[in-house]
This record gives structure tokens, sequence and C-alpha cells, in this order.
């Protein structure tokens, strides 16, 4: 079976060098481990795990001190591009591919783009498939407020949600996606909530951007979450 890959994009308040840097060289700092998404830890151990870059491999540490390899590096493009193979858990032959690139938007602004591809080597490619389009946005919602903390600044937060066109958009365009309305009705939420500064199409490029404005570094984690589970 052949699955589009998951593509999760998300714009972080950093320069391109940085936003790789904490990405790869930060990863300890920032993924889940103790939430779930690591093979050591869980909800009932929160500490003493880590994962990090190390000889062309990704590689988590547990905290009894066995190591697990969740992928092996192909690209290593600072500070634009990284791919690897992707098996946590799981032998190299079911391994699937995580591309990470990171495209400067402004001198402190950068987009973020996931792709994690390969549903093909899975048992079941659709179940697979499900379970990491839901746990991308809280990991990525980690990074991010990592990226924050790595550079705060003064002041609130302002948080860019770039909108690109999926897999799943054909030819009639992302209007008449019958997802769209749930954006619609997220966007409606947040103006509730009062961070909604502006939101709007690029009808050139088929994109789109939502701009919050948000009260502390601390809000950043939620906001990328909802609106990854959402658009």
């Amino acid at each position: 079976m052949s699955l589009p890959p998951i593509r999760r994009q998300i714009v972080v308040p950093a320069a391109a060098d940085l936003a790789f840097a904490v990405f790869t060289s930060e990863i300890g700092r920032w993924w889940p481990v103790g939430a779930g998404h690591s093979v050591y830890g869980d909800w009932s151990t929160p500490a003493g795990g880590t994962v990090a870059f190390r000889d062309g491999r990704l590689v988590e540490s547990g905290p009894s001190g066995a190591t697990a390899v969740w992928g092996t590096v192909l690209d290593w493009e600072p500070p634009h591009r990284v791919r690897l193979s992707w098996h946590p858990g799981s032998e190299p032959t079911k391994a699937s591919e995580v591309e990470v690139s990171f495209a400067p938007v402004t001198d402190t602004q950068t987009l973020v783009t996931l792709e994690r591809r390969g549903w093909e080597r899975f048992a079941d490619p659709a179940a697979a498939r499900a379970e990491y389009k839901q746990g991308w946005p809280f990991v990525l919602g980690e990074y991010v407020a990592s990226v924050q903390r790595s550079d705060p600044g003064d002041g609130p937060v302002w948080l860019a949600l770039m909108h690109t066109p999926g897999p799943a958009v054909g030819a009639a365009g992302v209007f008449a996606h019958p997802d769209f309305k749930e954006h619609v009705a997220f966007l409606r939420r947040l103006m509730e909530r009062g961070v909604l500064v502006a939101a709007g199409p690029f009808p050139a490029s088929g994109q789109g951007m939502t701009v919050l404005r948000l009260a502390a570094p601390a809000d950043v984690t939620e906001y990328v979450r909802l609106a990854q589970e959402t658009i």
C-alpha cells in the first residue's frame, strides 16, 4: 500500500543555523523521551533517558544505561537539511524515513518542514501513519518551545503558522477540501482566545499564513500542538 508522507510545517523564531542546531545538537534537551515518545521512557519514568546524534546515528540512552538506535543519518547538510532512516524500537530492515528541512523566512525566522515517509514497510501502513500523525504535533511543540528558550528575547511571542497544501488536496484546491471547515473553526477559536492577529491565503502559491501573538514563551507548545492537530 502506498500512502502519502506526513508533512508538518512550522515557523520558528530563529535563524536557520540556530533552528538546525536546536533540532540536532540539542535534541536531547527537548525531545519528550519521558512522555512515551521513546523506546525506554514512558509516563511512569519521566526522567533519566536522553537521545542524541552520535557517530552518524540517532541513539536513545535509557535510565539503566541501555541504548537503542532510532535511525542512521542519510543526509546531513547544516543548516539546510537532515534526513535519516527511522526505526525506534524496530530493526533497521523495517526503517522508514524522516527528513527535516530549514528554509529562512527572514533573518530571525525559519520555516521548518518535517516529512515522514515509507509507510509501505509496515505490516499495517494505514495504522502506522495514523499513529505518527498524532505524535508529531506534540514533539514539534516541544521543539518550538526549546528554540524560543534558546533565544527568548523580550516581551510577547509572535508565532507564524505557515499553511501549505499537502498530498490530500486535490485539483479543486484547499478551499474545496471537506476538512477546510475545521480550519475556519480553528481560526474562530483563536480569535475568541484573543491571540489571532492575522490570517489569510497567498493566492499565487496556494499557501497561507496565520499570525498569533502569545503572552509568554510557555504558550508556544500548546498552540503549535493545536495548529498541527487542526490544520
